[in-house]
């Protein structure tokens, strides 16, 4: 069998919840956890060599009690 190298592209918007005194210090915040924890995992049987990845914020909300 031949072995083929695929780029794949994995997108996923997710809502955090963060407790913060400002909207600015709840975007430090989610910036940390997204440089932090932003990634998707392959099973090492494929080989997974990363060549890209992108996070961003879209928006700072104030929760509902």
């Amino acid at each position: 069998m031949t072995e083929y190298k695929v780029s794949v592209y994995y997108d996923k918007g997710t809502v955090l919840t963060i407790e913060a005194d400002t909207p600015e210090q709840a975007e430090e915040k989610a910036k940390k956890i997204l440089h932090e924890h932003a990634q998707a995992d392959y099973p090492k049987e494929y080989a997974p060599s990363p060549v890209h990845r992108d996070y961003m914020l879209v928006e700072v909300l104030e929760g509902e009690d």
